[in-house]
């Protein structure tokens, strides 16, 4: 298999192939082709030819005989990973990052699909050397049994912190939450809302223990527990709209739930950010294309991929035995959805 065979398969062009399995530019081809190329990739074990690569870098020639790596994709947090742009850029990066190093993705699935998987490994034998875990989870005892005896190497990447003694990227979601409520503040902001999940969630603690520190009010009537999708934030605006909650902002899980909620907001005449300013975390790449721009945490999705696949490449190559931790820095991205209160 050549990037002209991909190409050809794909029906495309073998410079757009190449741009987008070498990660050359974020918008060399849309959504689905993007898709197709990879799945042909991930279908034929498609690697590139490392001397071939040396000698257009203009480099020695080292590791041409390095043997192929195979890891699969664990999407724990989302059960529709295509639906969530934040996962789909996340797991992206890894293949990208992964392809870089002779590595291919082989296999990406769901903690639903876990009994299917266990019968594809035992028919085809596991072919994968590791697993990258993203996102929050909380699986079964039968689950994890799952995953000790199929994976060797374990690396789990997201804005929860986890107890698992395994390898750890992180971009810290609780101390993010807590940035978001205090610039909230900054703005003289004090009653201020959550929209989003709350169980096992380190965004709505973060969210709470702020206010505490804060010395502001917390009511469970000023939030809604919604799941974090653009569905679940705008019902979870009109929730708070019915109530007929007494807030001046409001602080959104994720991206995904802050679109949804200023939609629900509009619709009920609450203008963002004039009448409730809106704050969340994740900055997708259609944050700054909304109107009004959405303020939120940038987490920084293509490194915690990047450096992800790199620590787990390491851990299987005997790099490192102890487990690691690795924690990302964020920022606030500030635009258009969060005014100064004036009373």
């Amino acid at each position: 298999m050549t990037l002209k065979d991909i190409a050809k398969e794909a029906g495309v062009s073998i410079s757009t192939v190449s741009r987008v399995i070498n990660n050359k530019a974020c918008n060399a081809a849309s959504k689905d082709t993007q898709d197709k190329i990879w799945s042909i990739v991930r279908k034929t074990g498609y690697t590139p030819n490392p001397a071939a690569q040396t000698l257009k870098k203009g480099n020695a020639l080292v590791n041409s005989d390095k043997p192929t790596r195979f890891i699969d994709c664990l999407q724990a947090r989302s059960t529709n990973i295509d639906a969530d742009p934040f996962f789909f850029e996340l797991e992206r990066a890894i293949e990208q990052e992964a392809f870089n190093h002779n590595c291919i993705v082989k296999r990406s699935f769901a903690p639903a699909d876990i009994r299917d998987m266990k019968e594809i490994t035992s028919l085809q034998g596991n072919l994968a050397d590791g697993v990258v875990i993203l996102g929050r989870f909380g699986f079964s005892q039968a689950q994890m049994n799952f995953l000790n005896d199929t994976y060797k190497n374990v690396i789990y990447v997201g804005l929860n912190p986890t107890d698992l003694k395994c390898d750890q990227v992180i971009c810290n979601g609780y101390d993010a939450s807590v940035s978001a409520v205090k610039y909230l503040f900054e703005l003289r902001h004090k009653k201020i809302g959550y929209i989003g999940e709350q169980k096992n969630e380190c965004r709505f603690l973060g969210y709470k223990d702020a206010l505490t520190k804060l010395n502001l009010p917390f009511s469970i009537t000023n939030t809604a527990n919604v799941i974090q999708t653009i569905d679940g934030g705008y019902q979870g605006a009109k929730q708070l709209i019915q109530r007929g909650v007494d807030i001046s902002a409001v602080f959104c899980a994720n991206d995904l739930t802050a679109i949804g909620a200023i939609k629900g907001f509009s619709e009920s005449k609450r203008n963002v950010p004039k009448d409730i300013s809106v704050i969340s975390i994740d900055d997708i790449s259609m944050a700054q294309y909304l109107s009004p721009m959405l303020t939120t945490i940038h987490v920084p999705i293509e490194e915690l991929g990047k450096i992800a696949t790199k620590t787990l490449l390491d851990r299987i190559q005997y790099g490192h035995r102890l487990p690691l931790k690795i924690e990302l820095p964020y920022y606030i991205a500030k635009r258009d959805s969060c005014l100064r209160y004036r009373t």
